[in-house]
């Protein structure tokens, strides 16, 4: 599977903005149909943004502000030798201001990983870290974020096939494949109040890696 530049730009705007939207709406995502078009989201991660402070939106149906926060990549330890990130505001901002968002979440922040130097790029990573609004919310909620997240993330490689769960690093992953060969990855670090969710494809398997980097 190769990419080239603008598809990999696109595929932040469009996987990440479909999947958290949908995943942190809860049972009843809304956010598909919100998420950006192909021309809104190619270029938006083509370069790092000029500033990196949060922001935070308050959305005007809850009155709840969401952060957009760069600072809870922090989550993800480990080495980032090879890799490049880069952090989308856009699209972070796009995803803070939906209210089915605020409801859940107090931050946000999207990016995208990729292998230094590779070209044409054959890997990618796109990862949400969710900051969520309160911490104790049961495993019936993570079930019904990680499907939904799921439906939308695969639906641009061919829908879900199938689910299953390893342990990576010494994290409890949940995993869903699509039907086009890419993968999503559900962390939950329950000390810390965060979920990390990762849509990856490629050789390279980043989503393996940057799944067992989170929490070190």
């Amino acid at each position: 599977m190769t990419f080239s530049r603008g598809r990999v730009c696109a595929a932040i705007g469009l996987l990440a903005g479909l999947a958290a939207l949908a995943a942190c709406s809860g049972p009843a995502p809304t956010g598909v149909a919100t998420s950006p078009s192909p021309s809104q989201a190619i270029g938006s991660a083509a370069s790092p943004p000029a500033s990196t402070a949060p922001s935070a939106t308050a959305t005007p149906s809850t009155g709840l502000a969401v952060e957009a926060d760069p600072g809870l990549f922090a989550v993800i330890g480990g080495s980032s030798d090879g890799l490049n990130f880069v952090f989308d505001p856009d699209t972070t901002a796009r995803v803070a201001a939906d209210p089915d968002l605020a409801r859940n979440a107090v931050g946000v922040a999207i990016g995208l990983y990729t292998v230094t130097g590779q070209q044409p790029v054959q890997d990618f990573a796109i990862v949400s870290v969710v900051h969520l609004r309160d911490p104790s919310v049961g495993d019936d909620w993570f079930r019904s974020y990680r499907d939904s997240y799921d439906k939308a993330a695969c639906a641009q490689a061919g829908g879900v096939d199938r689910h299953s769960e390893a342990t990576i690093g010494t994290n409890h992953v949940f995993i869903g494949g699509c039907a086009g060969g890419a993968f999503t990855y559900h962390i939950r670090a329950e000390t810390r109040g965060i979920v990390v969710s990762i849509t990856a494809a490629g050789p390279a398997r980043l989503g393996e890696r940057l799944a067992g980097d989170v929490g070190r």
